[in-house]
């Protein structure tokens, strides 16, 4: 730019200055930076604000679902739950529990156990393609049944002794289509489960043996896959007789309790071949499905092999069902034997046992159709607000699933109610919507994390606050005034959004009694059943009226009618903990109403005047209390020598 000349304004000049355009956009970019940072900025603390106590309500979930501390069905908002009608309670008597003991004491041993185990099997079930070579191939399979006998082990023993018996061998059909009418059957006697000798035997089992041609079954498989068999299963096939196949699979009938353990009903048991995994016994566990979730010991069943049976305890000469002492666990492969469809979509429950009982299945299809509800078509959708401003917005659903722990709540009112008693980190409010509700969800700043559990907890085993599998006893609530109102009747009113704080956000719920006391002389904490005993109180303990006594015993001095009246004089004190120099008119009065006939049947009254004496030398009582007190010793003096001749007269 020119200098201008002196005298003219250079403000004023025919040409004016215009910045470039690209300098407009840089600056306007430069403005909106900082704005846009701030978004992200604000957007990542909001993030961070409802991350953590997501996450701490997804683990709640998952540990809830493993091992649940309480169950829905309980809750009073929770009703349509609970499938279990209270009929029966309304009825109940507390003799009624009598009259059942002893109902199943007498059907126990009504009960014989030594009844026929009769087995009826329906098929071998091994999915195998068949080909043109194969189509005249024998239908049927050889199975052979054996009753295993475990034995306690002696003394000596390395392992537990196992005596098998052979029962039988059959021809079971090999993968029938439909019920060709009344399968082989096979009945092991009574006689195998009598109690004699029943001191050696354990438990009983039954172990199921299926063999068949390993031909059919290689000439099927691909070449390749022929080619993968190792080298010691190729030598060990080819030394088998015929190239047979054996598949195994095992049962226990009498645990080491002597408990039953196969009731009346059909089984589907999952063989294994013998060469690839032997027969061991396997635990019983509890596997939890969720979310698609692959178990292997389900998924056998799918591809097998099967072996299908019907099991009866029959007597000798008829052939009525007994009815067994124990049930096993309830089963989720309940349906009727007739529906094909339920039948193939049905989890079954264990790799070894899967349980079929007609009249259980009967009845749990029943309750389902008696205590289905028509589902609530409702759009709900979520509204997530931070700093009072909507942040995120979910999907509209018509379903009633928690979106923390995906519970099914069913009703629109369940769910509200679940969420703010479930979910205190958030503030829950209720938006009713012409097409269903929405609810407008923020961060509780107001919410109380911290320990409200037992804190005697946190002082017994390592982790035992943290790391309960079950239900335990809360500690007892003390001195709280506890306002318990009319339940009022649901209404979706109550988590409407109000201008005034509600009164229970304002004021935090007694969980129990969380205040740990410790004993001042060994610093350990005082439990709930020690609250009403003082610690330092000056009580006579056994121990300590023992040590008294003995240390009198051991004075040299005085004579034994002064060590009477100490003893007697030393415990009483030590009872009633006179300490102050006050209280030794009262005490005196007082030994004399207790022990004062002990004194007179001793002949301890002129041991116990010195006594007086010598406390009112020491300015403790007076003489008016020590009259008062030989005067009460003359008047039990003639009444107990009136008992005494009486006594003799009779």
């Amino acid at each position: 730019m020119a200098p201008h000349k002196p005298g003219s304004d250079p403000y004023r000049s025919a040409k004016t200055y215009a910045p470039p355009a690209h300098a407009s956009s840089l600056s306007m970019n430069a403005a909106k930076r900082p704005k846009m940072e701030q978004l992200q900025a604000d957007h990542e603390l909001f993030l961070q604000a409802f991350e953590k106590p997501t996450q701490i309500y997804r683990f709640l979930r998952t540990r809830n679902l493993m091992a649940p501390i309480f169950l829905h069905r309980t809750l009073t908002y929770m009703s349509h739950r609970n499938s279990r009608a209270s009929g029966k309670r309304k009825d109940f008597c507390m003799d009624n529990l009598l009259l059942q003991v002893e109902r199943m004491k007498t059907e126990q041993e009504a009960h014989n156990l030594a009844s026929h185990l009769q087995l009826t099997f329906t098929g071998f079930f091994h999915k195998v393609d068949k080909t043109q070579n194969c189509e005249n191939e024998e239908s049927s399979v050889l199975l052979e049944v054996l009753l295993i006998k475990v034995c306690h082990k002696k003394r000596k023993d390395v392992s537990c002794p196992i005596k098998q018996v052979p029962t039988a061998k059959k021809q079971v059909p090999l993968n029938p289509r439909g019920k060709t009418g009344a399968g082989p059957t096979i009945t092991v006697p009574s006689q195998e489960f009598e109690p004699s000798n029943s001191h050696m035997v354990k438990s009983y089992s039954l172990l199921f043996r299926v063999t068949c041609s390993a031909g059919r079954e290689i000439s099927t498989r691909d070449n390749n896959v022929a080619d993968e068999i190792p080298g010691r299963k190729k030598r060990y096939t080819s030394h088998r007789d015929d190239g047979e196949t054996t598949f195994v699979a095992q049962m226990t009938v009498f645990d080491k309790n002597r408990r039953l353990q196969l009731l009346d009903g059909e089984y589907e048991v999952s063989m294994q071949e013998m060469e690839e995994c032997p027969v061991g016994k396997k635990r019983a566990t509890w596997e939890t499905i969720v979310d698609g979730k692959w178990v292997p010991p389900f998924d056998t069943f799918s591809h097998g092999p099967n072996l299908q049976f019907t099991l009866r305890w029959t007597g000798e000469e008829s052939d009525i069902t007994t009815p067994p002492l124990t049930r096993p666990l309830a089963t989720r492969n309940t349906h009727t034997s007739g529906s094909d469809n339920l039948k193939t979509s049905a989890p079954k429950p264990s790799q070894t046992v899967a349980v079929k009982d007609p009249v259980t299945s009967d009845a749990h299809l029943r309750r389902e159709q008696l205590h289905v509800e028509p589902r609530q078509k409702l759009r709900v959708y979520y509204q997530f607000l931070y700093n009072n401003n909507t942040r995120q917005q979910t999907e509209a659903r018509d379903d009633l699933h928690c979106p923390w722990c995906t519970l099914n709540c069913r009703k629109l009112y369940s769910l509200l109610k679940h969420l703010k008693l479930s979910h205190s980190r958030f503030i829950f409010n209720y938006v009713p919507h012409p097409k269903g509700a929405r609810i407008d969800v923020s961060v509780n700043e107001c919410y109380d994390g911290s320990y409200v559990g037992n804190p005697h907890d946190l002082h017994c085993q390592p982790g035992f606050a943290f790391s309960r599998n079950g239900p335990v006893k809360r500690t007892c609530v003390t001195h709280t005034l506890v306002c318990r109102p009319r339940r009022t009747n649901p209404s979706l009113s109550e988590f409407l959004e109000c201008d005034e704080v509600p009164l229970e956000q304002r004021r935090p719920l007694v969980s129990g009694h969380n205040r740990l006391y410790f004993h001042s002389d060994s610093c350990m904490p005082l439990r709930p059943h020690e609250m009403e005993v003082d610690s330092e109180d000056e009580k006579d303990p056994e121990w300590l009226r023992e040590k008294t006594v003995m240390q009198i015993d051991e004075f040299t001095d005085v004579n034994e009618g002064e060590k009477e009246v100490m003893k007697l004089w030393n415990l009483h004190v030590m009872k009633h903990g006179f300490i102050a120099d006050n209280q030794m008119t009262q005490s005196c009065m007082q030994f004399v109403e207790n022990y004062g006939n002990v004194v007179v049947e001793k002949d301890l009254c002129r041991n116990f005047l010195l006594h007086l004496v010598s406390m009112h030398d020491f300015g403790l009582v007076s003489t008016l209390t020590i009259d008062r007190a030989m005067a009460r010793l003359r008047q039990l003096k003639p009444a107990q020598e009136n008992g005494i001749k009486s006594a003799e007269r009779t």
